[in-house]
């Protein structure tokens, strides 16, 4: 028997799953119904992740009308970018200070276990999700060498609405020349303990990941509100 709040997590889990990895759009309808009967539910867990999932800006509830995946707005998506950038800079400075000889060993090992798997992943049109977990592996060794929990515990979701405004605008993530140069350069600064540098190199590369994320959205969400409009006509 899962445990209270089991099935609730279960459905967040899923339907995050499904925003950050699948198919869905911004602007897509999602059916209650459906997505209990995937997971065997009813639909009251389902409700709860879909409140949460709204409180994190994934969806958008309108009561007496549905649930839909979230159309952001750039300016939204520009402001959180900088205050994500910020974050994770001074995350990366804390770690170049703080790191142990043997933090540096494993965090070696980590990231020729990310150079290697992404040197065989998929390419840039495959959307591949292994990118997104290399990702992870290789943000979480630096929270991990940065030993400030709170911290850690504000950026976690935010990685995900980083991950998730990336999908909406290109599909998926995908480590693009710039983006390896980019990681390079941070394991470097963190290696060596330069913690200006560090800092530096991980708010570039979120600044720059944000400014072309803007550009594609700007785009696609015009696509996405033309096409929302047809339709209601």
């Amino acid at each position: 028997m899962p445990g209270r709040g089991g099935r609730s997590e279960e459905a967040y889990q899923f339907i995050k799953g499904a925003l950050l990895e699948g198919d869905l759009e911004p602007g897509n309808k999602l059916s209650v119904v459906s997505i209990a009967a995937d997971l065997g539910c009813s639909r009251v867990p389902v409700m709860a992740a879909l409140k949460r999932l709204e409180a994190d800006g994934f969806v958008a509830i309108v009561p007496q009308v549905g649930c839909s995946v979230a159309v952001p707005g750039l300016d939204d998506i520009r402001d959180f970018f900088r205050m994500f950038a910020r974050v994770e800079s001074l995350v990366a400075a804390f770690a170049a200070e703080r790191r142990s000889v043997a933090d540096l060993d494993e965090f070696r090992r980590t990231c020729d276990y990310v150079d290697d798997c992404a040197n065989t992943a998929g390419g840039p049109d495959d959307r591949d999700p292994e990118y997104r977990r290399l990702n992870i592996l290789f943000h979480t060794a630096i929270h991990r060498m940065a030993r400030s929990p709170g911290t850690s515990r504000i950026a976690a979701g935010l990685w995900d609405r980083s991950d998730f405004y990336i999908k909406i605008a290109f599909g998926s993530l995908y480590f693009s020349a710039r983006i390896r140069r980019s990681h390079r350069r941070i394991r470097r600064a963190i290696i060596d303990g330069d913690t200006e540098a560090a800092s530096a190199s991980v708010g570039a590369q979120l600044e720059a990941v944000g400014a072309h994320v803007v550009r594609r959205l700007g785009v696609r969400l015009a696509h996405v509100v033309e096409s929302r409009a047809a339709s209601d006509e």
